[in-house]
């Protein structure tokens, strides 16, 4: 039986629809006028975390996090009620929700038809979680832009006559006149530890905001790197039960980069990690390739860092040590992202911190 010519067409014209609907990697989604989904594609499944079959024919508010869902269904029945379109034919940013239950901000633009009488509301989906990083780091840059030159001033007026006053209280300190007065050598005491914590603030905002053409960077095996930097780490070992297990890679992994820079980034890591351990727990190093870059996970066993703190945490100044500078991290970041490369947290409560680093590998022409 040969088909009629008009059926052949619309049946090949809603495959091809329907084959560039799976294709795109933006989430589409169609909602009819009981706000019931009718369709969505493979991206939509991936985006959110539900197959397709669990929403077909479902309310689409498990999509949307409040307090977004009244205002979603509020926006369908006005255009139902008068016509008038609000937000259709635009793009507009908002939240969406996942199966898991986290929120992530997405851009959506909405189309309306109308078949049959009846009104269909079609949403093309895009996860712009990535964009929203790269904003707040866009962000974050331009302001240490604007505040470098002043810092670089401040600092250099600083320090002089910080160094003049550390070392005018320790040849005091050494005064056989002091020898017998404890309690002043003890004020001295606390003048010249205050002075050196100063000094460190001050050198850690320096590096903050360096230029990035201050780093010399240089065909590195980042295995050799790790080696040396645990050979630091030792002394600090000394004295606590620390167990510190590596898995290297067997093969070279070669960066460019500079290795002294490194080594700061990865010994200030591992030091955090014995910091929140208290001292005793295992921390583990291993390297691997993955397609063109390295990385090295770095991973403790001690109490994780609560969702909430993680955002912040390569924030200039924030820190959780009562004595803590909080620029660790953000110099970590600064200098991995001087190497092309990116640095990463994967935490829970009561299950540890993972730090993990990629820097693109130094592959030979």
């Amino acid at each position: 039986m040969v088909l009629p010519l008009d059926f052949r067409k619309k049946l090949l014209s809603e495959t091809l629809v329907w084959d560039i609907l799976e294709s795109v990697t933006d989430a589409v989604i169609t909602i009819d006028e009981d706000h019931k989904v009718l369709l969505c594609n493979k991206a939509a499944e991936k985006m959110f975390g539900y197959k397709c079959s669990e929403i077909v024919g479902q309310d689409v508010s498990p999509l949307i996090p409040n307090p977004h869902q009244a205002i979603h269904r509020e926006y369908v029945e006005r255009y139902i009620e008068t016509g008038t379109p609000r937000v259709i034919g635009k793009f507009r940013e908002c939240f969406g929700l996942h199966k898991e239950g986290r929120s992530f901000p997405v851009e959506i633009s909405y189309s309306v038809s109308r078949t049959e009488g009846r009104l269909y509301f079609t949403a093309v989906i895009r996860d712009i979680s990535r964009r929203k990083e790269m904003e707040r780091e866009l962000r974050f840059m331009e302001k240490l832009a604007a505040i470098g030159k002043t810092v670089a001033q401040v600092v250099h007026e600083i320090r002089k006559p910080l160094m003049l006053m550390g070392g005018f209280a320790r040849q005091v300190q050494n005064c056989e006149g002091l020898r017998e007065d404890e309690k002043n050598k003890q004020k001295l005491g606390i003048v010249i530890e205050e002075v050196r914590r100063l000094e460190a603030l001050l050198n850690g905002v320096r590096l903050l905001t360096r230029p990035p053409a201050a780093s010399q960077k240089h065909s590195l095996s980042v295995n050799q790197v790790l080696k040396e930097t645990f050979e630091l780490l030792e002394p600090m070992l000394q004295d606590r039960q620390v167990e510190l297990n590596t898995e290297l890679s067997p093969y070279p992994l070669m960066i460019q980069g500079d290795a002294d820079q490194l080594k700061q980034v990865i010994l200030n890591i591992l030091q955090n990690a014995v910091d929140a351990m208290q001292g005793v727990g295992t921390i583990s190093v291993s390297t691997r390739m993955a397609f063109t870059m390295v990385q090295i996970i770095i991973k403790d066993n001690g109490p994780g860092i609560r969702e909430e703190l993680q955002e912040k945490i390569f924030d200039p100044f924030f820190t959780t040590k009562t004595d803590g500078t909080g620029l660790g991290l953000a110099i970590s970041r600064n200098i991995i992202q001087d190497h092309g490369g990116t640095i990463t947290l994967v935490s829970a409560p009561s299950k540890g911190a993972t730090f993990i680093i990629e820097l693109p590998l130094d592959i030979a022409p």
